[in-house]
C-alpha cells in the first residue's frame, strides 16, 4: 500500500491532469505551487480548500463554478475510497484517486447539470500514440468520425508560446555580476569585494498572435484550424486570434470559453466574410494599422495560417508581410496545401511574400501542428537571423 503522503501527492496529481483535461493551465509550475499552498491549509477545510483551487487555476471569474464542481466531486469520490478502504480519515489516507473507475471522469468531467462533456470519459487517458495513425493523415482525407477524434486530441494540446527575456533579473547564473549585492556583502568584510554575486534576466512567456485564413479555399481546413486557434487561446497566456477573408476579425475574446463548440459557433456567427474571397495583402495592412503597435509589443510571435491563394495586389502582399515580420520577433507561415508531395508555391502573392517570412511549414496534419511547439521552444530567447532581399518599388 502506498505511503499517505505519497498517496496524497498522487491523488492532487490526477486532479491537475482532470483539470488540463477541462481546458484549464495546470501544468507542472501552477500545481507544484497548488501542492506547496496545500501544506500551509487544513486540506479538511473545504472552503479554503476551494480559495486554493482558485486562486491556482481560475484565469476569470467565469472559471469558479466549473472548478468548484471538479473539486466537489472529487471531494466526494476521495471521501466514498476512504469509507471503503475503512483507512484512517484525513486527506492523506485511502485509496490512491487513480485508481477509480473509468465513470469517475465522467464524473468529474460534468460541466452544467446531468449533461456531461461527450470525449470526457477518455480524457485521463488521452494520448496522441494511440492515434498515431491520425497524427499523419490529412485532415482532407479524414472521414467525420475521425475529425471530431482530431478536434479533441487539438483541443487537449499544449503549444507552448516560447519564452523572452524580462529586463527584470533574478539571483543566479553567471551572465552578469550583480553590483548592488556586491557591494552589500562587501561590508561585512570591511568593504573588500570578496564575495561575488551574479544575475541573470527572468524569463517570461511570449505573446502569440494566431491570423487565419477562412476563405473559401480553406474551407476544407478552416474547423480544424479553428480548434487549434481555441486550444491556443485557452492554453496559453497573452495569445490573440484574427481570422480574416476578406476582411479581418479580432476573435480573441470570442474564444475564451469552456465550451470549445459554443465558441466557434460565436466566431462562426460573428464573422462575416465566412468561406469568400481571399485579400490577404489588405486584411495583414489591416492588422499592422489597427492592432500591430498594441499586440506586437514584447516581441510576439505571429503565426500566419493560410494557402496563399490572394485575389488582391502581390506587391500589397509584399510590402504588409515586410512590415509584419520587422514588427515581430518570429513571422512564421503555416500552409495546409505543404502536405503534398509535389506542392511548390508558385502563386505571385507567395513568391513576393516569402522572402520576408522566417518559417514556412506545413499544417494538414496532427503532428505538423505538434511541430510548431517545438519550433517556438528552439528559438525562445533570440531572433532567428533573417536573409531577405530589400524592398523595390
Amino acid at each position: 500500500m502506498p505511503e499517505p503522503g505519497r498517496t496524497f501527492v498522487r491523488n492532487w496529481l490526477w486532479f491537475g491532469s482532470l483539470l488540463r483535461g477541462l481546458g484549464f493551465d495546470a501544468g507542472p509550475v501552477r500545481t507544484l505551487g497548488f501542492l506547496r499552498a496545500l501544506t500551509l491549509i487544513d486540506p479538511a477545510n473545504e472552503s479554503d480548500l476551494r480559495t486554493v483551487v482558485r486562486a491556482h487555476f481560475a484565469r476569470r471569474r467565469e472559471d469558479h463554478p466549473v472548478l468548484d464542481r471538479a473539486l466537489t466531486l472529487f471531494l466526494a469520490r476521495a471521501s466514498a475510497l476512504e469509507s471503503a478502504a475503512e483507512g484512517p480519515a484525513g486527506s492523506e489516507a485511502g485509496s490512491e484517486v487513480s485508481d477509480w473507475p473509468a465513470d469517475a471522469a465522467r464524473q468529474l468531467s460534468v460541466l452544467d447539470g446531468d449533461e456531461t462533456v461527450d470525449d470526457a470519459e477518455e480524457l485521463p487517458v488521452a494520448s496522441f500514440s494511440a492515434t498515431d495513425r491520425l497524427r499523419h493523415k490529412d485532415f482532407d482525407t479524414m472521414t467525420d468520425a475521425e475529425l471530431s477524434e482530431i478536434r479533441r486530441l487539438i483541443r487537449i494540446m499544449r503549444i507552448p508560446a516560447g519564452l523572452r527575456r524580462s529586463r527584470r533579473f533574478k539571483r543566479g547564473g553567471d551572465e552578469r555580476l550583480d553590483l548592488r549585492q556586491l557591494l552589500r556583502n562587501s561590508l561585512r568584510f570591511g568593504g573588500e569585494p570578496l564575495q561575488f554575486s551574479f544575475r541573470r534576466p527572468r524569463l517570461k512567456s511570449r505573446p502569440l498572435v494566431l491570423i487565419c485564413d477562412i476563405s473559401g479555399s480553406m474551407e476544407r481546413y478552416t474547423r480544424v484550424l479553428l480548434n487549434f486557434a481555441y486550444a491556443i487561446e485557452n492554453a496559453t497566456d497573452r495569445v490573440e486570434a484574427f481570422v480574416f477573408a476578406t476582411r479581418l476579425t479580432r476573435i480573441t475574446r470570442m474564444l475564451r470559453s469552456h465550451d470549445a463548440d459554443a465558441a466557434l459557433d460565436r466566431v462562426t456567427s460573428a464573422v462575416q466574410d465566412w468561406s469568400g474571397g481571399t485579400r490577404i495583402g489588405e486584411a495583414i495592412a489591416t492588422f499592422n494599422r489597427r492592432y500591430g503597435r498594441r499586440v506586437l509589443a514584447h516581441g510576439a510571435t505571429v503565426v500566419l495560417i493560410s494557402d496563399g491563394w490572394d485575389r488582391g495586389d502581390p506587391r500589397e502582399l509584399r510590402d504588409a508581410v515586410a512590415h509584419l515580420q520587422r514588427s515581430c520577433y518570429r513571422l512564421i507561415w503555416m500552409n495546409p496545401l505543404m502536405g503534398a508531395a509535389d506542392y511548390e508555391p508558385l502563386t505571385m502573392g507567395l513568391q513576393a511574400a516569402l522572402p520576408y517570412v522566417d518559417d514556412f511549414l506545413p499544417c494538414h496534419d496532427l503532428a505538423s501542428l505538434e511541430a510548431l511547439g517545438r519550433l517556438l521552444l528552439e528559438t525562445q530567447v533570440r531572433r532567428p537571423v533573417r536573409r531577405q532581399a530589400q524592398i523595390v518599388a
